[in-house]
């Protein structure tokens, strides 16, 4: 006859590892000096963060209703890489805005008569720009 053996798991609780909130008892530990001072630096958080600016905000006519929206971003912080949604009826489009601050983006138009766009940017903190408008007749 054949014993089969079943072994049993199990989980051990080790010590921690986490570090002493305070040292005592080392010689000479509390005449320690550190080379200059300790500076700590300041992020800008969310109540601090400007929203971007939207200018020179266009809309370009070509062939076939294709139309080219151009503008510009600015802030307090770098704007490369914010984005920048452009919504309106028939447009539906983000542009990702470059180094120089700039963006630019071409979509087809399916829509007739006089159209009104938004751009909003957004930056990378999350602050939302105020809407600029475009008006074009694709």
């Amino acid at each position: 006859m054949t014993r089969t053996s079943r072994r049993r798991l199990a989980i051990e609780l080790l010590e921690s590892r986490e570090a002493p909130s305070s040292v005592t008892g080392i010689p000479g530990l509390d005449t320690v000096q550190l080379p200059g001072p300790v500076q700590t630096p300041i992020l800008p958080g969310p109540e601090s963060n400007q929203p971007p600016v939207v200018s020179d905000f266009k809309a370009v006519v070509g062939p076939n209703h294709q139309v080219t929206f151009t503008g510009k971003v600015t802030d307090d912080q770098p704007v490369a890489g914010d984005l920048v949604r452009i919504t309106g009826p028939g447009v539906d489009v983000t542009a990702l805005v470059r180094d120089d601050g700039t963006f630019q983006v071409t979509v087809t138009v399916n829509a007739t008569g006089e159209i009104t766009v938004v751009a909003r940017a957004t930056d990378q903190a999350g602050a939302t720009s105020d809407p600029a408008y475009t008006t074009f007749n694709p």
